[in-house]
């Protein structure tokens, strides 16, 4: 695949291009993990930048894939009270 960086290069000239880019709203999503890859998707082109990954990081994540069962061994995405941190 592209890096997300390229793709929203390619994606900016070509709306600036075709005269659409004040139509279009430009969201990343992707490799934005500290706030100077937010601010470099920014100076890119993108109008919002998204960050999951490296939140959750922050919160002490350590992706054990139990989210959605509500065992999650930090306590960050449990509403037990006997894992919550």
């Amino acid at each position: 695949g592209m890096p997300a960086r390229d793709g929203l290069r390619l994606l900016n000239s070509l709306l600036i291009g075709c005269n659409l880019r004040d139509k279009v709203t430009i969201i990343v999503a992707g490799k934005v993990y500290s706030g100077f890859s937010l601010v470099r998707m920014l100076a890119h082109g993108a109008d919002v930048c998204n960050s999951a990954r490296s939140m959750m990081f922050a919160l002490g994540c350590i992706q054990a894939l139990k989210c959605n069962a509500n065992t999650c061994p930090t306590g960050i995405t449990t509403q037990r009270a006997d894992l919550e941190s």
